[in-house]
C-alpha cells in the first residue's frame, strides 16, 4: 500500500500528550445524534467497535441504541477518561493502526465507528482494508469528519482533503453522506 514514509501521527507519542493537556473535541449534538440512530438503527446486542473512542461519548451512545461496544483508544490518557466517565463500557488501550486485531473481542463487527480520526490515521488504505476485514457482511462503518471546502478558504489540519474523502469513500458497494453543516460530515460505509 502507499503510505507516507514519515508519518504526521505517531500514535501514542503524538496523542497521549495531546489528552494529557487537557484538549477536547466536538461534541456530539442532536443532530449528529439523530442522523447515527437513523443510519446505525437499533445494536440489538450485536458487537460494535470504536476506533479512537477518547472519552467514551460516542461509545456511550452506541450502548444506548443497543450495541455491545468495544471502545478503543491509543492514548492511555483517553481511556482513563472513558473508564473513569463510562464504568460500564469496555474500553482498551488499542492502537488499531499497529495493534493486531485478535487482541479485540470480537472477530467481526456490525458496526466500526471512526468519529473525528480519519484525517489522522497514518496509512489510511491499510487502515480502510483492516476495517473492511472486521467488519460483517452487511455491516457499516460510520465516519465523521470534516471536510474543507473551497468557501472556508484556507483548510484547517483537522479538515479531510478532496483526495482523502473519495480515498475514504471509494470502493464501498453504499455509501451514504450526512452533512450536518457544509464542512461536518458523517459517512454511513458498507463493503
Amino acid at each position: 500500500m502507499n503510505c507516507p514514509a514519515d508519518a504526521e501521527t505517531a500514535g501514542a507519542a503524538y496523542w497521549e500528550p495531546v489528552w494529557h493537556q487537557g484538549r477536547r473535541y466536538r461534541t456530539i449534538d442532536a443532530a449528529e445524534a439523530a442522523a447515527m440512530r437513523r443510519q446505525l438503527g437499533p445494536g440489538r446486542g450485536r458487537p460494535a467497535l470504536d476506533i479512537g473512542c477518547g472519552e467514551g461519548a460516542l461509545a456511550d451512545r452506541l450502548t444506548q441504541l443497543g450495541y455491545r461496544i468495544t471502545g478503543i483508544d491509543c492514548a492511555p490518557t483517553a481511556v482513563a477518561a472513558a473508564r473513569r466517565n463510562h464504568p460500564d463500557l469496555d474500553v482498551r488501550l488499542h492502537d488499531f493502526e499497529t495493534d493486531d486485531p485478535v487482541r479485540l473481542p470480537h472477530s467481526a463487527f456490525t458496526v466500526i465507528t471512526c468519529r473525528l480520526v480519519f484525517r489522522w490515521i497514518t496509512c489510511k488504505p491499510a487502515f480502510l482494508s483492516r476495517v473492511r476485514s472486521l467488519l460483517v457482511p452487511g455491516g457499516t462503518l460510520w465516519v465523521v469528519t470534516s471536510i474543507h471546502t473551497r468557501s472556508q478558504g484556507q483548510a484547517k489540519v483537522w479538515d479531510l482533503s478532496t483526495q482523502e474523502a473519495d480515498l475514504l469513500t471509494t470502493s464501498w458497494s453504499r455509501v451514504h453522506l450526512i452533512e450536518l453543516d457544509p464542512s461536518f460530515h458523517c459517512y454511513a460505509l458498507q463493503p
